[in-house]
Protein backbone atom coordinates (compact mmCIF):
# COMPACT_ATOMS: atom_id res chain seq x y z
CA UNK A 1 0.00 0.00 0.00
CA UNK A 2 3.17 2.66 0.96
CA UNK A 3 4.44 1.52 -2.26
CA UNK A 4 0.96 2.63 -4.20
CA UNK A 5 0.99 5.60 -2.61
CA UNK A 6 4.53 6.57 -3.45
CA UNK A 7 4.23 6.07 -6.94
CA UNK A 8 0.79 8.38 -7.10
CA UNK A 9 2.88 11.08 -5.38
CA UNK A 10 5.81 10.50 -7.76
CA UNK A 11 3.19 10.57 -10.73
CA UNK A 12 1.40 13.62 -9.07
CA UNK A 13 4.67 15.79 -9.03
CA UNK A 14 5.39 14.92 -12.80
CA UNK A 15 1.89 16.12 -13.56
CA UNK A 16 1.98 19.17 -12.11
CA UNK A 17 5.47 20.23 -13.13
CA UNK A 18 4.48 19.43 -16.83
CA UNK A 19 1.80 21.34 -16.24
CA UNK A 20 3.84 24.35 -14.42
CA UNK A 21 6.65 25.11 -17.25
CA UNK A 22 4.42 24.03 -19.91
CA UNK A 23 2.42 27.17 -19.05
CA UNK A 24 4.24 29.30 -17.19
CA UNK A 25 4.21 31.83 -20.75
CA UNK A 26 0.72 32.27 -19.49
CA UNK A 27 1.53 33.50 -15.74
CA UNK A 28 5.07 34.36 -15.77
CA UNK A 29 5.65 37.56 -13.51
CA UNK A 30 7.42 39.08 -16.10
CA UNK A 31 4.11 39.30 -17.91
CA UNK A 32 3.72 42.80 -15.17
CA UNK A 33 7.09 43.95 -16.06
CA UNK A 34 8.06 42.70 -20.02
CA UNK A 35 6.46 43.54 -23.05
CA UNK A 36 6.63 41.53 -26.06
CA UNK A 37 7.54 44.58 -27.75
CA UNK A 38 10.48 44.55 -25.27
CA UNK A 39 12.38 41.56 -26.58
CA UNK A 40 14.61 40.72 -29.69
CA UNK A 41 14.48 37.22 -31.25
CA UNK A 42 18.62 36.80 -31.62
CA UNK A 43 20.00 33.66 -34.29
CA UNK A 44 16.66 31.37 -33.70
CA UNK A 45 18.48 27.51 -33.57
CA UNK A 46 16.27 25.08 -35.85
CA UNK A 47 16.48 21.56 -36.09
CA UNK A 48 15.88 19.82 -38.68
CA UNK A 49 14.90 15.75 -39.05
CA UNK A 50 12.20 13.05 -39.33
CA UNK A 51 10.73 11.87 -35.77
CA UNK A 52 12.28 9.35 -34.29
CA UNK A 53 15.52 10.92 -35.78
CA UNK A 54 17.57 11.09 -33.06
CA UNK A 55 16.33 15.05 -32.83
CA UNK A 56 15.82 14.49 -28.99
CA UNK A 57 19.20 13.97 -28.04
CA UNK A 58 21.15 16.65 -29.89
CA UNK A 59 18.24 19.16 -28.91
CA UNK A 60 18.73 18.50 -24.89
CA UNK A 61 23.00 18.89 -25.33
CA UNK A 62 22.08 22.01 -26.77
CA UNK A 63 19.08 23.13 -24.40
CA UNK A 64 21.72 22.75 -21.49
CA UNK A 65 23.46 25.58 -22.51
CA UNK A 66 23.31 28.92 -20.29
CA UNK A 67 20.91 31.17 -22.38
CA UNK A 68 19.44 28.46 -24.48
CA UNK A 69 15.26 28.68 -24.61
CA UNK A 70 12.44 26.56 -26.09
CA UNK A 71 8.83 26.18 -26.61
CA UNK A 72 8.45 24.25 -23.01
CA UNK A 73 11.55 25.65 -21.11
CA UNK A 74 14.57 27.04 -20.34
CA UNK A 75 17.91 25.85 -18.77
CA UNK A 76 16.11 24.81 -15.62
CA UNK A 77 14.06 22.69 -17.48
CA UNK A 78 16.16 21.62 -20.04
CA UNK A 79 13.94 18.47 -20.91
CA UNK A 80 10.61 20.25 -21.87
CA UNK A 81 8.59 20.67 -24.93
CA UNK A 82 11.36 21.49 -27.91
CA UNK A 83 8.42 21.00 -30.97
CA UNK A 84 6.73 24.47 -31.38
CA UNK A 85 4.38 22.87 -34.43
CA UNK A 86 2.64 20.97 -31.99
CA UNK A 87 3.71 22.29 -28.40
CA UNK A 88 2.72 25.66 -27.96
CA UNK A 89 -0.13 26.31 -25.47
CA UNK A 90 -1.61 29.05 -28.32
CA UNK A 91 -2.56 28.09 -31.61
CA UNK A 92 -0.46 28.52 -34.11
CA UNK A 93 -0.92 29.43 -37.87
CA UNK A 94 -2.07 26.20 -39.69
CA UNK A 95 1.34 27.13 -41.70
CA UNK A 96 3.78 26.04 -38.83
CA UNK A 97 1.32 23.43 -37.33
CA UNK A 98 1.62 19.93 -37.58
CA UNK A 99 -1.82 19.23 -37.62
CA UNK A 100 -3.86 19.31 -40.66
CA UNK A 101 -5.55 22.31 -41.45
CA UNK A 102 -8.25 23.56 -39.49
CA UNK A 103 -7.89 20.55 -36.35
CA UNK A 104 -8.13 22.35 -33.63
CA UNK A 105 -6.87 19.31 -30.75
CA UNK A 106 -5.75 15.54 -31.18
CA UNK A 107 -6.94 14.95 -27.79
CA UNK A 108 -9.37 16.53 -27.28
CA UNK A 109 -12.19 15.84 -29.52
CA UNK A 110 -15.00 18.24 -28.31
CA UNK A 111 -12.62 21.11 -30.00
CA UNK A 112 -13.48 19.63 -33.79
CA UNK A 113 -15.64 21.82 -35.71
CA UNK A 114 -16.58 19.77 -38.45
CA UNK A 115 -14.24 21.70 -40.43
CA UNK A 116 -11.15 20.35 -40.10
CA UNK A 117 -9.39 18.46 -43.68
CA UNK A 118 -10.09 15.05 -43.09
CA UNK A 119 -8.02 13.36 -45.43
CA UNK A 120 -9.69 10.54 -47.55
CA UNK A 121 -6.43 8.61 -46.56
CA UNK A 122 -4.58 9.91 -43.48
CA UNK A 123 -7.62 11.13 -41.82
CA UNK A 124 -6.80 14.19 -39.40
CA UNK A 125 -3.62 12.64 -38.27
CA UNK A 126 -0.27 14.02 -40.01
CA UNK A 127 2.42 12.00 -38.35
CA UNK A 128 5.24 10.45 -40.60
CA UNK A 129 3.10 11.76 -43.74
CA UNK A 130 2.84 15.32 -43.74
CA UNK A 131 6.04 15.03 -46.18
CA UNK A 132 5.03 12.01 -48.44
CA UNK A 133 4.28 12.66 -52.03
CA UNK A 134 0.08 13.05 -51.35
CA UNK A 135 0.60 16.05 -48.74
CA UNK A 136 3.80 17.46 -49.41
CA UNK A 137 2.36 20.40 -51.49
CA UNK A 138 0.03 21.14 -47.89
CA UNK A 139 3.13 21.47 -45.86
CA UNK A 140 5.87 23.02 -47.67
CA UNK A 141 5.86 27.06 -47.26
CA UNK A 142 8.17 28.93 -48.96
CA UNK A 143 8.48 33.25 -49.52
CA UNK A 144 5.43 33.17 -51.30
CA UNK A 145 3.58 31.88 -48.28
CA UNK A 146 4.43 34.99 -46.10
CA UNK A 147 1.59 36.70 -43.92
CA UNK A 148 2.36 39.47 -41.69
CA UNK A 149 -0.06 37.87 -39.51
CA UNK A 150 1.67 34.63 -39.61
CA UNK A 151 4.98 36.41 -39.05
CA UNK A 152 3.42 38.53 -35.86
CA UNK A 153 1.80 35.38 -34.68
CA UNK A 154 4.78 32.94 -34.78
CA UNK A 155 7.07 35.93 -33.64
CA UNK A 156 4.32 35.84 -30.64
CA UNK A 157 5.07 32.37 -29.48
CA UNK A 158 8.90 32.80 -29.45
CA UNK A 159 8.88 35.79 -27.47
CA UNK A 160 6.54 34.52 -25.17
CA UNK A 161 8.91 31.86 -24.37
CA UNK A 162 11.56 33.73 -24.22
CA UNK A 163 10.25 35.79 -21.09
CA UNK A 164 8.65 32.89 -19.43
CA UNK A 165 11.71 30.63 -19.65
CA UNK A 166 15.18 33.19 -20.36
CA UNK A 167 17.58 34.00 -17.11
CA UNK A 168 17.98 36.82 -19.15
CA UNK A 169 16.34 37.66 -22.22
CA UNK A 170 18.82 39.75 -23.31
CA UNK A 171 20.97 36.79 -24.10
CA UNK A 172 18.18 34.60 -25.03
CA UNK A 173 18.70 32.05 -27.97
CA UNK A 174 15.45 30.17 -28.97
CA UNK A 175 15.67 26.22 -29.98
CA UNK A 176 13.50 24.33 -31.90
CA UNK A 177 13.40 21.22 -33.45
CA UNK A 178 9.69 21.19 -35.30
CA UNK A 179 10.25 18.34 -37.92
CA UNK A 180 7.64 20.08 -40.28
CA UNK A 181 10.22 23.17 -40.24
CA UNK A 182 12.11 21.01 -42.85
CA UNK A 183 9.78 22.24 -45.12
CA UNK A 184 9.45 25.38 -44.35
CA UNK A 185 13.45 26.98 -45.02
CA UNK A 186 12.59 29.46 -47.37
CA UNK A 187 9.62 31.13 -45.27
CA UNK A 188 11.51 30.82 -41.93
CA UNK A 189 14.62 32.73 -42.97
CA UNK A 190 11.99 35.51 -45.29
CA UNK A 191 11.06 36.06 -41.22
CA UNK A 192 14.25 34.92 -39.37
CA UNK A 193 17.37 35.97 -41.88
CA UNK A 194 19.78 35.26 -39.06
CA UNK A 195 18.50 31.87 -38.54
CA UNK A 196 20.92 28.99 -37.70
CA UNK A 197 19.49 25.41 -39.16
CA UNK A 198 20.88 22.25 -38.21
CA UNK A 199 20.00 19.22 -40.75
CA UNK A 200 20.18 15.95 -38.52
CA UNK A 201 19.36 12.78 -40.43
CA UNK A 202 19.65 9.04 -39.35
CA UNK A 203 19.71 5.87 -41.93
CA UNK A 204 16.37 5.36 -43.56
CA UNK A 205 16.98 1.59 -44.06
CA UNK A 206 16.20 1.78 -40.42
CA UNK A 207 14.14 4.67 -39.75
CA UNK A 208 11.80 4.24 -41.99
CA UNK A 209 11.16 0.91 -40.64
CA UNK A 210 10.52 1.63 -37.53
CA UNK A 211 8.26 4.42 -38.78
CA UNK A 212 6.10 1.89 -41.03
CA UNK A 213 6.28 -0.37 -38.24
CA UNK A 214 4.65 1.76 -35.85
CA UNK A 215 2.02 3.06 -38.05
CA UNK A 216 -1.22 3.91 -37.27
CA UNK A 217 -3.58 4.66 -39.70
CA UNK A 218 -6.77 2.89 -40.10
CA UNK A 219 -7.06 3.02 -43.81
CA UNK A 220 -4.44 0.62 -43.76
CA UNK A 221 -7.16 -2.03 -42.76
CA UNK A 222 -8.40 -1.98 -45.75
CA UNK A 223 -5.97 -3.52 -47.24
CA UNK A 224 -5.81 -7.28 -48.71
CA UNK A 225 -2.78 -8.81 -46.84
CA UNK A 226 -0.43 -8.04 -44.22
CA UNK A 227 2.71 -8.28 -46.64
CA UNK A 228 1.10 -5.49 -48.90
CA UNK A 229 -0.02 -3.07 -46.00
CA UNK A 230 3.59 -3.59 -44.89
CA UNK A 231 5.42 -2.77 -48.17
CA UNK A 232 2.92 0.02 -48.55
CA UNK A 233 3.75 1.88 -45.72
CA UNK A 234 7.15 1.87 -45.98
CA UNK A 235 7.20 3.51 -49.71
CA UNK A 236 5.46 6.01 -47.57
CA UNK A 237 7.58 6.69 -44.67
CA UNK A 238 10.73 6.14 -47.21
CA UNK A 239 8.77 9.34 -49.38
CA UNK A 240 8.60 11.11 -45.90
CA UNK A 241 11.88 10.66 -45.34
CA UNK A 242 13.23 11.90 -48.72
CA UNK A 243 11.04 14.83 -49.30
CA UNK A 244 12.23 15.95 -45.63
CA UNK A 245 15.73 16.00 -46.76
CA UNK A 246 15.61 17.00 -50.16
CA UNK A 247 14.06 19.96 -49.15
CA UNK A 248 15.84 21.00 -46.23
CA UNK A 249 19.19 20.61 -47.93
CA UNK A 250 18.07 21.96 -51.25
CA UNK A 251 16.92 25.23 -49.45
CA UNK A 252 20.08 25.40 -47.43
CA UNK A 253 22.89 24.73 -50.22
CA UNK A 254 25.50 27.60 -49.92
CA UNK A 255 24.13 28.79 -46.48
CA UNK A 256 26.75 29.63 -44.19
CA UNK A 257 24.90 29.62 -41.35
CA UNK A 258 23.69 25.45 -42.18
CA UNK A 259 25.44 22.90 -40.81
CA UNK A 260 24.80 19.34 -41.36
CA UNK A 261 25.08 16.06 -38.98
CA UNK A 262 24.35 12.45 -38.96
CA UNK A 263 22.60 10.81 -35.81
CA UNK A 264 25.18 7.84 -35.92
CA UNK A 265 28.11 9.90 -36.05
CA UNK A 266 26.51 12.20 -33.03
CA UNK A 267 26.12 8.36 -30.51
CA UNK A 268 29.43 7.45 -31.60
CA UNK A 269 31.33 10.64 -31.11
CA UNK A 270 28.67 12.72 -29.00
CA UNK A 271 31.59 15.26 -27.81
CA UNK A 272 33.38 15.79 -31.35
CA UNK A 273 29.90 16.00 -32.97
CA UNK A 274 28.47 18.71 -30.41
CA UNK A 275 31.26 20.81 -30.27
CA UNK A 276 31.37 20.94 -34.44
CA UNK A 277 27.26 21.59 -33.99
CA UNK A 278 27.94 24.21 -31.58
CA UNK A 279 30.72 26.29 -33.23
CA UNK A 280 28.38 26.33 -36.51
CA UNK A 281 25.55 27.93 -34.54
CA UNK A 282 27.64 30.33 -31.81
CA UNK A 283 26.74 28.44 -28.64
CA UNK A 284 29.50 27.72 -26.26
CA UNK A 285 30.68 23.99 -25.63
CA UNK A 286 30.49 22.89 -22.06
CA UNK A 287 31.40 19.34 -21.12
CA UNK A 288 28.45 18.94 -19.17
CA UNK A 289 26.21 19.59 -22.20
CA UNK A 290 27.53 15.56 -22.73
CA UNK A 291 25.38 12.86 -21.28
CA UNK A 292 26.59 11.97 -18.00
CA UNK A 293 25.85 9.14 -15.72
CA UNK A 294 25.34 11.57 -12.75
CA UNK A 295 22.71 13.78 -14.52
CA UNK A 296 19.41 13.99 -12.98
CA UNK A 297 16.32 14.67 -15.57
CA UNK A 298 14.34 17.34 -13.93
CA UNK A 299 10.94 16.86 -12.34
CA UNK A 300 8.09 15.89 -15.49
CA UNK A 301 10.81 15.01 -17.92
CA UNK A 302 9.37 12.77 -20.34
CA UNK A 303 11.17 10.06 -22.28
CA UNK A 304 14.78 8.99 -19.63
CA UNK A 305 15.97 6.89 -21.90
CA UNK A 306 16.62 9.76 -24.25
CA UNK A 307 19.78 10.76 -22.24
CA UNK A 308 21.59 8.64 -20.39
CA UNK A 309 23.44 6.22 -21.58
CA UNK A 310 23.40 7.18 -25.00
CA UNK A 311 22.47 4.06 -27.27
CA UNK A 312 24.99 3.86 -30.32
CA UNK A 313 23.18 0.34 -31.72
CA UNK A 314 19.53 1.60 -32.01
CA UNK A 315 19.52 1.16 -35.91
CA UNK A 316 20.72 -2.63 -35.40
CA UNK A 317 17.19 -3.99 -34.83
CA UNK A 318 15.18 -2.44 -38.18
CA UNK A 319 18.06 -3.04 -40.35
CA UNK A 320 17.72 -6.73 -39.04
CA UNK A 321 14.21 -6.64 -40.37
CA UNK A 322 15.23 -5.59 -43.69
CA UNK A 323 14.64 -8.12 -46.83
CA UNK A 324 15.81 -7.56 -50.25
CA UNK A 325 12.39 -6.34 -51.11
CA UNK A 326 11.85 -3.94 -48.43
CA UNK A 327 15.32 -2.86 -48.97
CA UNK A 328 14.41 -1.81 -52.50
CA UNK A 329 11.74 -0.02 -51.92
CA UNK A 330 13.60 2.36 -49.79
CA UNK A 331 16.46 2.58 -52.56
CA UNK A 332 14.19 3.67 -54.90
CA UNK A 333 12.38 6.44 -52.67
CA UNK A 334 15.23 7.72 -51.36
CA UNK A 335 18.07 7.14 -53.39
CA UNK A 336 20.31 9.94 -54.31
CA UNK A 337 19.75 11.91 -51.14
CA UNK A 338 20.42 8.95 -48.91
CA UNK A 339 23.48 8.49 -50.84
CA UNK A 340 24.62 11.87 -50.13
CA UNK A 341 24.76 11.63 -46.47
CA UNK A 342 26.73 8.02 -46.92
CA UNK A 343 23.48 5.51 -46.61
CA UNK A 344 23.19 2.49 -48.53
CA UNK A 345 21.24 -0.72 -48.61
CA UNK A 346 23.14 -3.50 -46.36
CA UNK A 347 25.66 -5.71 -47.73
CA UNK A 348 23.01 -8.75 -47.01
CA UNK A 349 20.03 -7.94 -48.26
CA UNK A 350 21.00 -5.74 -51.17
CA UNK A 351 24.61 -6.36 -52.25
CA UNK A 352 26.02 -2.65 -52.18
CA UNK A 353 27.79 -1.92 -48.75
CA UNK A 354 26.59 -1.81 -45.41
CA UNK A 355 24.78 1.11 -44.03
CA UNK A 356 25.95 2.92 -41.01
Amino acid sequence: MRNVVLERIRKGLHVAANVYWEYKPWWTPRRLTTSLDEIDIDRPIFILGVQGGGLTLLTRMIHRAEHIVTIGGGRAYWTGNNEMDKHYTGRLPDDFALRSPRYQSPTFKTHLTGEEDNHPVFGLERDWVYACDRLLDEYRKTEADWTAENEDRLRRAIKESIRAYASDVERARFLDMSQTFSLKVPLLREIFPDAHFVVQTRNPYAVCVRAAQDFRYEWVRELETARETKLLKLQITSEHWRNTFAYATGDLEGDEKATRLRYEDLVQDPEGELQRVLEAVDVPYDPNMIPRAHHCLPVGSSEPHKWFPIRGCTNDKYLQRLDANMASIIRDKVGGVAEAFGYHPPLDVAGEGRSQ
